[in-house]
């Protein structure tokens, strides 16, 4: 669920009106919660509900509540038993985000792309739209709507005009948009862009230098777009992504899906700031002149080094760059 939204356990729990049996088992993939937030604690539910068993695969990274829903049920008489280590790691990779914003302090960012085979971004070609084909397409409306931001550099903005919201069938089930974040140091959004004026439907969060002109500033926010910009830069201050990911973090985002260009996604890896790849790769070359990735980048050779599903006619790579499991503080068994 996303944040603010009800925890799995009441989910889970409303799916099953009717007394629950005594030799119930509740299965869930972080600790039950013992604190209010947004929501109340899962704890409460379970003993109202006279669950007797809890499973649970990983702990909460939350320093609020780490611990304290398995001792709550421990000392009402539920027992309470912890997965074993695999389990465990599958369990923080599927909670990545929500594990990154509370360990890290910033969080996942997944690094797409659709690119030829020949690793070229553009084909050049005024009347093909798309490298990637509808059924690669389709699927990026799903990690959007699973992602709490969408992000992207001014340059895609200046050449695509993208709207980088959530449509097809997944939008219906997508009640919170993402916001969509420009990368753009200078502030060079076109006012009469197509974010710009869909600003009011789904928010967008221009990230911008600590330099950029204010009158620039002035327009975007009167048009509805929120502006955010990095602090001078000082010996030993984190760099502009690395910042505005933090920044990310205090929103509440925990996961960010990074559609950018060869030059963002490159300068995102360079600061170590990529979690996980994602290559749409068409089956078919461009001209080498087009912008792209050269075959013999990291990134590529990364994504070409595991081994490929189908998707229509193309085919999907994915990269595990950071693991959950190996965040400071993971403490897997």
């Amino acid at each position: 669920p996303r944040r603010g939204e009800p925890h799995a356990e009441r989910i889970a729990l409303d799916d099953f009106p009717g007394e629950v049996p005594a030799d119930a088992t509740l299965y869930v993939s972080l600790e039950p919660c013992n604190h209010t937030g947004s929501q109340p604690p899962c704890t409460d539910l379970i003993l109202a509900r006279n669950i007797r068993r809890v499973v649970y695969a990983s702990g909460d990274p939350n320093p609020i509540t780490s611990g304290m829903g398995p001792r709550r049920l421990v000392d009402a008489g539920v027992a309470v038993l912890r997965g074993p280590s695999d389990l465990e790691r599958a369990a923080l990779q599927q909670n990545a985000g929500f594990h990154s914003l509370h360990l890290r302090g910033r969080p996942y960012v997944l690094a797409k792309w659709a690119m030829t085979r020949n690793g070229r971004v553009t084909t050049g070609d005024p009347d093909r739209r798309w490298i990637s084909g509808e059924e690669s397409r389709s699927f990026v409306h799903y990690l959007r709507a699973g992602s709490g931001a969408v992000a992207v550099g001014i340059g895609t903005v200046l050449a695509d005009d993208p709207m980088l919201d959530v449509r097809g069938p997944i939008a219906n089930r997508t009640p919170v948009p993402p916001t969509r974040v420009v990368y753009d140091r200078s502030l060079q959004l076109p006012l009469t862009s197509r974010l710009v004026a869909t600003a009011a439907d789904a928010p967008v969060l221009v990230i911008a230098a600590h330099d950029a002109a204010p009158e620039r500033e002035l327009a975007l926010r009167a048009a509805g777009v929120d502006v955010w910009r990095a602090d001078a830069p000082e010996p030993g201050a984190p760099c502009l992504l690395a910042a505005s990911l933090m920044e990310l973090a205090r929103r509440g985002v925990q996961d960010v899906l990074l559609e950018a260009g060869p030059r963002l996604i490159a300068a995102f890896a360079a600061a170590d700031l990529v979690d996980s790849l994602l290559a749409f790769v068409a089956p078919f070359d461009a001209p080498s002149d087009q912008p792209g990735f050269d075959l013999d980048n990291p990134l590529v050779e990364a994504v070409f080094a595991t081994e490929p599903i189908a998707s229509g006619d193309d085919a999907q790579y994915a990269a595990l760059v950071h693991s959950a499991w190996e965040f400071p503080g993971a403490r897997p068994d």
